[in-house]
């Protein structure tokens, strides 16, 4: 074994989200929107919304989905399992992990959802380690009611990445997300982050809407005037099925 594998890397807990009102339990609409009008729709928002700035107006968000051999946590999705989760590492607007990164296991049970987050640092980028000494850094820095499933989703699959704008209600309670340009990249068999031969869906476009449980038709007032319809749209799944591991939809 390569003496480098051997190390486990030391990841250290900086911060947690995972009591935010609006992760915790919320529920989520998506529009999926393919070849829809970018610049219309971002002048809807603006002119209903309150845009919401992270860094810059429009941010980058990549994530790696891990799964199990079988792509458990897409087949769950695929068959409309309700109670389901899938676990992923994100971060924000730089082309690859830096020593900064987010673990993330979204959860639903049903119409409801909600998400774990922890905000994560190891001690040298990401990007430099084996997805090996990954997985080995989450079991040991994580929260023991998280490693059973880091242990059952130890795989990497896929890389998502999209640009996304931010958007809230004037009183911050609700928010929608504008995402597109979405590009995806086969991560599995590889021992480490690997960003080549990227597979692109520029022509679809995903607005959703995040609302504390209740309050889901208010989202239509900050898309008025457009009538847009509620549909299920997953990019780990996407990814999954441009990347050819599951069959495309018929």
């Amino acid at each position: 074994m390569d003496t480098s594998e051997a190390c486990t890397p030391v990841f250290e807990i900086v911060g947690s989200q995972s009591t935010r009102s609006d992760l915790a339990v919320r529920r989520e609409v998506k529009f999926t929107l393919p070849g829809a009008d970018l610049g219309r729709l971002r002048d809807v928002l603006d002119a209903n919304c309150r845009r919401l700035i992270h860094n810059d107006r429009i941010s980058t968000v990549r994530s790696i989905y891990f799964d199990d051999v079988r792509l458990s946590a897409c087949q769950a999705n695929l068959a409309g399992v309700g109670k389901r989760q899938k676990l992923r590492l994100r971060w924000y607007d730089s082309l690859n992990p830096g020593a900064d990164f987010f673990f993330e296991i979204k959860w639903r049970e049903n119409r409801i959802t909600g998400k774990h987050r922890l905000q994560l640092r190891a001690a040298r980028p990401l990007a430099e380690m084996s997805y090996r000494q990954i997985m080995n850094g989450l079991i040991e820095a994580l929260p023991k009611q998280h490693v059973g499933r880091v242990l059952a989703a130890s795989e990497p699959v896929a890389i998502v990445e999209y640009k996304r704008e931010h958007f809230a209600s004037p009183d911050g309670s609700l928010r929608i997300t504008l995402d597109y340009d979405l590009t995806f990249y086969d991560q599995t068999g590889k021992r480490y982050i690997n960003k080549s031969f990227p597979h692109r869906l520029h022509d679809l476009v995903v607005v959703e809407g995040k609302t504390p449980v209740g309050r889901e038709r208010e989202l239509r007032a900050m898309l008025y005037p457009l009538a847009l319809r509620v549909g299920r749209c997953s990019k780990y799944v996407h990814g999954c099925r441009l990347l050819n591991l599951i069959p495309s939809a018929a």
